[in-house]
């Protein structure tokens, strides 16, 4: 069991989503030719297949479609998500910025539908002359939320406390930046991957405050863009339920395109997953 600096938070696993994102920035990279004089055209950079869009429909009456977008660097620089929910659709996006090291320092989120300040959400990431994170700065609605950020370097366990209903929180993360562990309130979650198969996030290098951001919204999105993850998932467990991943389907390059996520509950919702990718 994962110890961790701060205590955790109560979570309604089982509410209603009400975020949706949509956004369409496409960059692709193409190596230039030279001019029909005879000599052979240059060759064509490597291209990187990063996931552009993941598709999520439930066994019940909700399904949403998360569009990310990347910078010239290879950079995941937005995410737009459109979730419904009982026919009713919701618009969120996401914009995230990153400093002269390429680390994120700013992820905003807002609602497109409303517009409303209330329903914006604002993190941004502090970091020492060594480049590690060294404070998170939460606010909602334009309300900064007073925390307490903490990390323990030895263990890599990131966590923040505060007054909110949504504190506190814990991550922990193995040696490549991979998401291991998670604590929320009396909630406790483990990912179980395997290096044998890339995972959706294979060639995007993954970072701590991503996966924090997330977190940080649990409570309004579930667990639908836990992957932040260069491994193959294979198991996602919680206190008394657990998620197989099962019905993998890969193309032959070997990017997973479609899989499921199985309850061991048989009352509980499977959630299925297609992912489609674009070359950068």
């Amino acid at each position: 069991m994962l110890r961790l600096p701060v205590h955790s938070f109560h979570i309604h696993l089982k509410m209603k989503i009400k975020n949706i994102l949509q956004t369409a920035l496409i960059i692709l990279l193409f190596a230039g030719c030279s001019k029909d004089d005879g000599n052979p055209p240059p060759e064509i950079a490597k291209q990187t297949p990063l996931p552009k869009v993941i598709a999520v429909v439930y066994s019940h009456e909700r399904s949403g479609t998360y569009t990310m977008s990347y910078s010239d660097r290879q950079q995941l620089t937005a995410i737009d998500i459109v979730l419904n929910q009982d026919s009713n659709d919701i618009h969120w996006t996401a914009a995230v910025d990153y400093d002269a090291n390429g680390s994120v320092t700013r992820v905003l989120l807002e609602n497109v539908d409303t517009m409303d300040d209330a329903y914006t959400y604002d993190t941004v990431f502090d970091y020492d002359e060594n480049g590690d994170m060294e404070d998170i700065i939460f606010t909602i609605g334009g309300d900064v939320q007073e925390t307490a950020f903490s990390y323990d370097p030895n263990n890599r366990i990131y966590g923040i406390d505060g007054e909110s209903s949504v504190f506190p929180m814990g991550w922990r993360f193995d040696e490549y930046d991979n998401l291991t562990e998670m604590s929320l309130s009396s909630n406790y979650l483990q990912l179980t991957s395997s290096t044998n198969e890339k995972g959706v996030f294979h060639h995007l290098p993954p970072q701590p405050a991503l996966t924090i951001w997330y977190g940080l919204l649990f409570y309004l999105s579930s667990y639908e863009l836990y992957y932040f993850h260069q491994n193959d998932l294979e198991l996602l467990e919680a206190n008394n339920f657990s998620y197989s991943y099962e019905n993998q389907v890969r193309d032959q390059d070997g990017n997973l395109i479609a899989f499921k996520m199985v309850p061991d509950d048989p009352l509980g919702d499977s959630i299925s997953y297609t992912v489609s990718y674009e070359n950068y």
